[in-house]
């Protein structure tokens, strides 16, 4: 059997993989490894596909998913395995069912998520930069504001209708000032923005300004080529691509390979090509074989 690495929220996985098959195979310890492989190579497939920034939200969602597969697979049986005798033939049908419809319920989110982040052509160098640098401005001017309401919303020295025309003042509706006045649902919970909308808005703002400075020091970096045997790698870092250019159609299995790693033929640039981020330099030194590019 194949030996593959995998990450360490897959390996939590094992218990419930070798469960699994415990009602339809010989082997349930051998089926479950085969499966925590299965389960590695398709997160591989799908977070080469998608932005590097939505890889840890795919990756926990659809190992939840996998995980209800796998505890639905292991309600499954088998007259193989079980004996024909007085084998309940309608619940093991029924049992299958549940499988099969965990298993689609999988496969379904995984694709949809892939084609929502893909339906929109992201934006590229400079131009990418200027939206984070824009959004960046918002989420910061978000957070001074929550902070201002807060310290407005718990002052002692101010009344109700104060408080409405002060944060007004700051630029919400009155609709909005009611709100935050109201007394909150939950006893743990106080008057205004809560502590965890703080923290949110916070983490995104470390998020976007790590992005924008990775994105800056690829943008401002130049563009190369590397020769190597039989191809020619292009790191277009000023529209943050990657193309490889091959002497010749590459090989079936090459395309195949290609095509796992999330690459697609570009009849414009002639080339195999895919977004610049670490993982597409990882993708292609794991592809044609070289430590470094």
């Amino acid at each position: 059997m194949e030996q593959i690495e995998r990450r360490a929220s897959v390996m939590a996985l094992k218990q419930l993989a070798y469960r699994a098959t415990q009602g339809t195979s010989f082997d349930p310890d051998k089926r479950g490894e085969m499966l925590l492989n299965d389960c590695e190579k398709e997160l591989r497939q799908y977070t080469a596909q998608l932005p590097v920034e939505l890889h840890e939200h795919f990756e926990k969602r659809y190992l939840e998913l996998y995980a209800n597969w796998l505890s639905a697979y292991s309600r499954c049986i088998s007259s193989f395995i079980t004996g024909p005798a007085r084998f309940p033939v309608r619940r093991a049908e029924k049992l299958s069912g549940w499988e099969r419809s965990a298993r689609e319920k999988l496969d379904s989110w995984a694709e949809r998520f892939v084609k929502r982040a893909n339906r929109q052509a992201r934006l590229t160098g400079w131009e990418e930069i200027a939206r984070l640098e824009d959004k960046l401005e918002k989420l910061k001017a978000w957070q001074e504001l929550m902070k201002a309401a807060n310290k407005i919303i718990r002052s002692s020295k101010l009344g109700e209708v104060e408080k409405v025309d002060e944060l007004v003042a700051l630029g919400m509706s009155e609709t909005h000032a009611m709100l935050l006045l109201k007394e909150p649902q939950y006893s743990f919970e106080r008057k205004g923005f809560q502590t965890y909308q703080l923290t949110n808005n916070n983490a995104k703002i470390k998020d976007t300004e790590a992005r924008l400075k990775r994105l800056t020091a690829i943008a401002s970096s130049p563009d190369r080529t590397i020769e190597l045997e039989g191809v020619t790698v292009e790191l277009c870092n000023s529209e943050e691509r990657i193309r490889l250019h091959f002497e010749g159609k590459p090989e079936p299995d090459m395309i195949s390979k290609l095509k796992q790693a999330a690459f697609k033929w570009s009849p414009r640039n002639m080339a195999w090509q895919r977004q610049l981020t670490d993982n597409a330099l990882y993708a292609t030194k794991r592809l044609l074989g070289v430590e470094q590019l």
